[in-house]
């Protein structure tokens, strides 16, 4: 066990100054085929969240609201194959099968998938795979596989995937997407994740993704949040809109003053609305 901290962000001297509130987590390995994955669990509420990370960052993004939700809740979060401290792949993998292999191993058999970006088109995918085991979704800024982008969508992709692999971070974490202007110290904790686990960087593409999913989501039978920053892409946004379009009776929710990493941005205001979702009436129990 170790104790991680939830950050009050601030900088001195370049570097990222953390409170002391700290909680006590969990932390194992998964067996998975071909390979092992890193996660660690915390709490002991009613429910359960697996937290599922971007395509960019692990799931150290999480830290913000990683102490909130430990309050109030069982939570999982793990790296994928390559991200953060899980070794990477060898192979093309189904990242469905890696998160089933992560819940059996913390021993959470049904919970609220809560999924950024690429994460949130995991959860979907696993979701429709294996509906009893979720009892939730919380799609942020996710991408869904079968969503097609617009060329201004792939240019600004582009610019920013040459960005990182020329390692120039500070001109990618500027990237008008991802935080608003005045975002500063989530900005330099992003540069600093990328800069400790540069196996990041690249390691999406080792990742299988379904095909057609899109076309799938009208299937989804649980309750689904969706939620994405003000400044995100247009993209984003039309995705967004498409989600709570298809998917029976979902929820959509463009949180003020953030943009794709809303809950880096926002950590509170994030988990707010996140517990809000969770505790509606006739979901207490995950119903």
């Amino acid at each position: 066990m170790r104790l991680f901290s939830t950050p009050v962000w601030a900088i001195a001297g370049g570097c990222l100054l953390f409170n002391a509130t700290s909680v006590r987590a969990e932390e194992g390995l998964a067996q998975v085929d071909g390979g092992q994955v890193a996660y660690e669990a915390c709490g002991s509420g009613h429910r359960t969240l697996v937290l599922l990370h971007d395509g960019i960052l692990d799931s150290s993004a999480y830290d913000g609201v990683w102490s909130q939700l430990c309050e109030t809740f069982k939570v999982v979060r793990y790296d994928r194959r390559g991200y953060g401290v899980s070794p990477a792949a060898s192979a093309p993998y189904d990242p469905v099968a890696d998160l089933a292999a992560v819940m059996q191993t913390a021993g959470v058999e049904r919970a609220t998938l809560v999924g950024s970006s690429a994460g949130g088109g995991i959860a979907v995918e696993f979701a429709l795979a294996h509906p009893d085991a979720v009892d939730g979704l919380v799609l942020v800024g996710a991408a869904v596989s079968g969503f097609q982008p617009t060329e201004h969508f792939r240019r600004r992709t582009a610019t920013l995937v040459g960005l990182l692999s020329q390692g120039r971070l500070e001109e990618a974490v500027r990237d008008p997407y991802i935080l608003t202007p005045s975002a500063e110290e989530a900005r330099a904790f992003i540069a600093a994740d990328l800069l400790a686990h540069p196996g990041n960087f690249g390691a999406g593409r080792m990742m299988r993704s379904g095909q057609g999913v899109m076309g799938r989501l009208g299937e989804l039978t649980t309750p689904t949040l969706i939620v994405t920053g003000e400044v995100d892409m247009p993209d984003v946004h039309a995705h967004a809109g498409a989600l709570e379009a298809l998917i029976p009776g979902a929820q959509r929710v463009v949180m003020s003053d953030s943009g794709h990493f809303v809950y880096l941005e926002r950590p509170g205001a994030f988990a707010d609305v996140l517990k809000e979702f969770l505790q509606a009436p006739g979901r207490a129990s995950g119903s």
